[in-house]
């Protein structure tokens, strides 16, 4: 049985209870989560369904396909072709809410659960060399987003996650014969792929390991020597596309994209894209393929990276300090 306070609980009250839990409390860290979680039930909570807020539907009433309704609602709520991105998220909290509460013994079962989710489409944004090149000399142009700059420029050219760009370390990169490496698990198989870098990406990285030799990671927070959270190279990020006047729709994640499409628009086929972005798709293909340096020499080849590197190379060189004065500088921001 619920227990007689949620019995008959309006929408707002379990939201309410949730926020009183330790789960809402102290296990969401961040202050800025916990303000998202707000403003996304509240959002939830203003809306109306058959000429009644959200937040008054008692919980007798709130039927599936009544949280079917709202879920559309949401969609609707929000334009830019947002409305389902903002929806599922909407719906991953409020499920997350009901579910909190039931361990609780404070409800019995969770309608959101069986809400049938839109597909957002997929996004097609693409950077052009102009965008790539401002942003660069702009983080170039500080030696605190040099780093982040670096670690865009390396993507721009081998258009990798950027999780393994984050977390790579300099037996990834092989200097002398110009080549990363990483790790391509297959089934049962570990197997190394080597992709090629440009004369110019084997300098500015030559000119960073002058600098940070004395530890592993090729990218890492300047100021922890420590690869960067996700959060720090997001915030960062933002704050270097503000600087360069760039538009908002420009994102991180779309760099990968960008340059997978450029390969594809100069002719490298699929087992050679694969080879150089370490996709696992094509299932019925992988079996027969033998992934190579040889098979993401000729992606390369075929999009013959180049970028305008007059004011990037000086800016980053620029921009570089060496180990003395990067020690010097953690020394002074850790008083």
């Amino acid at each position: 049985m619920i227990p007689m306070k949620l019995q008959n609980a309006k929408v707002v009250d379990v939201i309410e209870r949730y926020i009183q839990t330790p789960e809402f409390k102290t296990k969401i860290r961040a202050d800025k989560t916990r303000d998202q979680y707000r403003y996304q039930l509240r959002k939830l909570c203003d809306l109306q369904l058959e000429g009644v807020p959200v937040k008054d539907i008692k919980m007798p009433d709130l039927t599936v396909a009544k949280c079917q309704h709202i879920y559309w609602q949401l969609v609707e709520s929000v334009g830019d072709g947002k409305g389902i991105r903002f929806a599922n998220y909407t719906l991953q909290i409020v499920t997350r809410v009901w579910n909190v509460l039931m361990k609780y013994d404070l409800l019995e079962k969770n309608p959101w659960c069986f809400v049938e989710r839109g597909k957002p489409a997929p996004r097609n944004t693409i950077w052009n060399t102009e965008d790539f090149t401002t942003f660069l000399n702009t983080a170039f142009g500080m030696p605190k987003w040099r780093n982040i700059g670096l670690l865009v420029r390396i993507n721009v050219e081998l258009g990798q996650r950027i999780e393994d760009i984050r977390l790579s370390e300099w037996e990834n990169y092989n200097l002398a014969d110009g080549l990363y490496t990483r790790e391509v698990i297959l089934k049962t198989n570990e197997r190394i792929a080597g992709i090629p870098m440009s004369d110019s990406l084997v300098q500015m990285l030559k000119e960073q390991k002058e600098v940070y030799d004395f530890q592993n990671w090729v990218v890492p927070n300047p100021i922890t020597l420590e690869p960067y959270s996700e959060h720090n190279i997001s915030r960062t990020f933002r704050k270097i596309m503000v600087a360069a006047k760039l538009p908002s729709r420009l994102q991180l994640r779309d760099i990968r994209r960008t340059v997978l499409t450029d390969l594809a628009n100069h002719g490298a086929t699929d087992t050679e894209i694969m080879a150089y972005s370490g996709h696992k798709s094509r299932e019925s293909l992988m079996p027969y393929v033998c992934i190579n340096t040889e098979q993401a020499r000729n992606a390369a080849n075929k999009r013959q990276f180049s970028m305008e590197e007059s004011n990037e190379w000086q800016q980053f060189k620029r921009s570089l300090m060496t180990t003395e004065e990067l020690l010097n500088e953690i020394e002074f921001k850790d008083e």
